[in-house]
């Protein structure tokens, strides 16, 4: 059984707004700071003028972009034409450069990955085209964060993943752990989930469904911050809910911030004296 007692909980926790409501900006001065100190942001806020001083305004940071470019874009690079290729890069790097003007320092971008590390010819591809965008990477000191789902759905394999990311050479190439907690059973070993990973691990994304009732309860959260304590584990801990409605997404957020203060408070428990015996 997990200690709860031995969880540190000294990671950045975050509300993600990629799965959110169109009226976010309603939402923004009802996160509590004293828990939530960053926001990962999905690709399509880079359109808004001075995105990042919205959140700035309300003590927020950016701690990731999700898919900075369309999932069709860069999911459909597989072996385009020369010139759409460099064009997509032209396009990623002037997003880079605004990205890490906010400053953040994390891009999540999927690539269609789960079909691109069982396929040699796709997964050549893909190392190819991200080698080409390490100059830029290490020029806007932002790294790449590969999605990688837990749990993962087949062919794909942890092992692909973590070859695909040796093969690139470089080490501001990351993982995303993308967490789907509903779909894991109560008796698997969290920690072995991230066994791959907990060495590359940028971010641990929760994604769930929370309109449809499915919810980060206390039992899951317990066995999850147990296992990022295990594995040594200090990154960004992104809650990703799937949810529409402003009212809804404050809610959730208010109700998420009052559980993870109960972690932060709980106190070991005193030892008691052994029993003198007769």
């Amino acid at each position: 059984m997990n200690d709860p007692h031995k969880i540190s909980m000294t990671n950045t926790f975050a509300m993600s707004y990629a799965y959110g409501p169109k009226d976010w900006k309603s939402t923004i001065g009802h996160i509590d700071q004293k828990i939530f100190q960053a926001v990962e942001i999905p690709g399509e806020f880079l359109d808004v003028k001075d995105i990042a001083d919205e959140f700035k305004s309300a003590g927020l940071k950016i701690i990731n972009v999700e898919e900075p470019l369309p999932l069709p874009v860069t999911g459909s690079i597989y072996g385009q034409d020369r010139n759409i290729i460099d064009k997509i890069k032209m396009q990623l790097s002037i997003m880079l450069r605004d990205i890490s003007g906010f400053p953040c320092r994390n891009v999540s971008i999927d690539f269609g990955i789960d079909l691109a590390v069982s396929v040699k010819e796709k997964k050549d591809f893909l190392v190819d085209f991200i080698k080409e965008m390490t100059p830029v990477l290490e020029r806007e000191k932002i790294n790449l964060c590969i999605p990688a789902r837990i749990p993962m759905h087949p062919p794909a394999v942890p092992e692909d993943y973590f070859s695909l990311l040796k093969e690139t050479m470089y080490g501001g190439i990351r993982f995303s752990a993308d967490i789907y907690p509903h779909e894991i059973a109560k008796a698997a070993d969290y920690e072995d989930f991230l066994k791959w990973y907990r060495f590359d691990m940028n971010l641990a994304r929760f994604i769930y469904e929370a309109e449809a009732g499915n919810l980060l309860v206390e039992k899951i959260m317990e066995n999850w911050f147990a296992a990022f304590e295990k594995t040594a584990y200090r990154g960004p801990i992104i809650f990703c809910p799937k949810i529409s409605s402003p009212d809804h997404y404050i809610s959730e957020s208010e109700r998420l911030a009052e559980l993870i203060k109960s972690f932060k408070t709980r106190k070991k428990p005193v030892k008691q004296p052994d029993e003198a015996r007769c």
